[in-house]
C-alpha cells in the first residue's frame, strides 16, 4: 500500500494505477460487513452506548440549537410508519430523522468519544441505524448489531486518517459518513457490491471543517446530523443500483489523498477478521463532563488537586495554574476568555477553573451566568497552557494532561492524568451511566424511567417504538415548537 502526500501542490497517490484484480480497502470492509460473525457482536455493550446517546439527544432538545433543529423537522411532512425524532410526536422520513437526531445528540458535548480515531461514533451511527431500523421494521437486536457494525467502520477509518486530517477536518463528520452508511447497509441487507457503492458514495459526501470554532457557530451539530443523513442516503441509493467508487479511501483522488498528509491506509483493515472480530465499540470512551473531551484529562487532574485540598480551593489563594497537554487540545481548547457556553466548553482555562472552584464541570456550569461568575476570573487569568512533547507522542492512543497549581502560601500540587474517567480503562459502570443519564434529563420534560426501560428491552424487542409522547411530562418549561406555517 502506498502513502499519500502533497508536494508542491501535486498529489502523490495512495493507490496509483488501481489494480482491479486486487480488493480495495472499501471492498475489504464490505466483505467484513456481509460476513461478520453476528453471534460475537456485543449487544450489551451497544445498549450501553445507546443509552448514553439518548441522554445527549434528549438534553439537546432543550437548547437553542436543538429548538432550531426541531423547528426544521416539524416543518417537514409526517410519514405514517416513518422514523421518530427525539422530542417530537409523529414520524418523519429516515433522512430527516437521522439528520436531526444526529444534530441533537452533538450539542451538549456529552456524547461518546473514541480516542484512536478522534471521533464521536454514537452521534452519527446510532441516529442512522435507528432511522433505518424503524423504517424497515427491524428488531431491537438487529438495530444493536447495526450499531456495532457502524462503530467498527467509523473507528477504523478515523484511526487511519492521520493527525493532519484533524487540523482542518472534523473527524466525526468526515469519517462518520462511512459508519452511518455501514450501519444502514447492514440493516438493508445489501450485498457486497452494493455495500461498496454505499461506502463509496458516503465518502464522496464526506465533509466538516473546523472553521466554525473561530466564532462558535452551530455548524458542529450539523456535522454529526449531516454525516448520519448522508450515510442513510448512500445506502438507500446503493440498494437501487446507484454505483459508488471502489477505492474511495486510498484512490488517487480519494479521501486520504484529499484530506491528509499522514494517512495510514493499512490501519483500515488491520486485524479485520469476520470470523473472529475484535469489536472496537468497547474501546469507546464515555464523557462524564459537559465539555470537549480534550479538556477532560485536565478537569480530572484539577479535581484530584481539589481533593488534596479537602475539596476546597479559594480562588484568591491560587497564584498560578500551569497546564501541559498535547497539540490538538491546544489547537481547540486554548481560550482564556470564553464568553459563550460553547466557547467555555472548549476552554481548558474555564473547565479547570470550574473543577477547582466548584468541584465539577457539568451541564449547569456552562450556563451564561456561571461563565460570567467573577469568582472564576482570577483562576482563568492565572492559567497558562503549553505543549508537552512527551504527551504529544502518546496522542491519540492516550490523551494526557498535567495540571500544576501553585498556591499563595508556597504549596505546589501537580497531577498528571493519562486515562480520564470514562475511558475503557477507567470506565463508568452501568450504574454510573444511568446516573449520568438521569442527570442529563433533570429539568427537562422527559422522565428517565421509560427511556431506560426502552434501552433495556432492546435485545428482545420485535419493533423499535420510542417512549415518545408518553415519556414527556406536562411542563410549562417544555419547548413549544412552531412549524414554519405558524410563524
Amino acid at each position: 500500500m502506498h502513502c499519500a502526500c502533497l508536494t508542491s501542490g501535486r498529489i502523490i497517490p495512495l493507490r496509483p494505477n488501481l489494480d482491479v484484480s486486487s480488493p480495495t480497502l472499501t471492498e475489504h470492509l464490505a466483505r467484513f460487513i456481509a460476513q461478520a460473525d453476528r453471534a460475537s457482536m456485543p449487544l450489551a455493550v451497544a445498549q450501553y452506548y445507546v443509552l448514553d446517546w439518548l441522554g445527549s439527544a434528549l438534553a439537546g432538545t432543550q437548547t437553542a440549537q436543538g429548538r432550531i433543529l426541531l423547528d426544521y423537522t416539524a416543518s417537514q411532512p409526517r410519514i405514517d410508519g416513518g422514523c421518530a425524532v427525539a422530542g417530537l410526536p409523529g414520524r418523519y422520513g429516515a433522512e430527516s430523522a437521522a439528520l436531526v437526531n444526529g444534530g441533537l445528540s452533538h450539542i451538549v458535548e456529552m456524547d461518546d468519544l473514541d480516542r484512536t480515531s478522534v471521533t464521536h461514533p454514537g452521534t452519527v451511527v446510532i441516529p442512522a441505524a435507528l432511522a433505518v431500523a424503524q423504517r424497515e421494521r427491524k428488531s431491537g437486536a438487529e438495530f444493536l448489531r447495526a450499531v456495532v457494525i457502524g462503530y467498527e467502520i467509523m473507528v477504523r477509518v478515523g484511526a487511519a486518517v492521520g493527525k493532519t486530517h484533524y487540523v482542518y477536518f472534523h473527524n466525526t463528520a468526515t469519517c462518520g459518513t462511512f459508519g452511518a452508511a455501514a450501519a444502514a447497509a447492514y440493516l438493508l441487507g445489501l450485498n457486497e457490491e452494493q455495500t461498496v457503492w454505499a461506502l463509496g458514495n458516503a465518502g464522496t459526501m464526506s465533509a466538516g471543517l473546523w472553521e466554525f470554532n473561530a466564532d462558535g457557530a452551530m455548524s458542529k451539530h450539523l456535522h454529526a446530523g449531516r454525516a448520519a443523513q448522508s450515510g442513510v442516503l448512500a445506502a438507500d441509493l446503493a440498494r437501487r443500483g446507484f454505483t459508488g467508487p471502489r477505492a474511495i479511501l486510498e484512490g488517487e483522488r480519494g479521501f486520504f489523498a484529499a484530506t491528509s498528509r499522514d494517512a495510514t491506509p493499512t490501519a483500515v483493515i488491520a486485524g479485520l477478521d469476520p470470523e473472529a472480530p475484535a469489536w472496537r465499540i468497547g474501546g469507546v470512551s464515555i464523557k462524564p463532563h459537559a465539555s470537549c473531551r480534550h479538556t477532560h484529562p485536565a478537569i480530572d487532574a484539577a479535581l484530584a488537586i481539589r481533593a488534596q485540598m479537602a475539596d476546597h480551593v479559594a480562588a484568591a489563594d491560587v497564584a498560578r495554574i500551569e497546564v501541559e497537554t498535547y497539540q490538538a487540545a491546544l489547537d481547540l481548547c486554548n481560550n482564556a476568555a470564553p464568553r459563550t457556553p460553547y466557547q467555555a466548553k472548549f476552554s481548558l482555562h474555564y473547565c479547570i477553573a470550574s473543577a477547582l472552584a466548584r468541584g465539577h464541570a457539568g451541564l449547569g456550569d456552562f450556563r451564561p451566568e456561571r461563565i460570567a461568575d467573577p469568582a472564576l476570573a482570577h483562576l482563568l487569568a492565572a492559567t497558562r497552557v503549553q505543549l508537552n512533547p512527551a504527551f504529544e507522542a502518546l496522542y491519540p492512543q492516550q490523551w494526557p494532561s498535567n495540571v500544576t497549581v501553585a498556591f499563595a502560601g508556597g504549596r505546589v500540587i501537580s497531577q498528571t492524568i493519562n486515562t480520564p474517567k470514562g475511558d475503557p480503562e477507567n470506565a463508568l459502570s452501568q450504574g454510573e451511566l444511568e446516573i449520568k443519564f438521569a442527570q442529563m434529563l433533570d429539568g427537562t420534560p422527559f422522565d428517565p424511567a421509560p427511556w431506560m426501560a426502552f434501552v433495556r428491552g432492546l435485545p428482545t424487542a420485535t419493533a423499535l417504538q420510542l417512549p415518545a409522547e408518553k415519556a414527556i411530562r406536562e411542563s410549562r418549561e417544555s419547548p413549544r415548537i412552531k412549524t414554519s406555517s405558524t410563524k
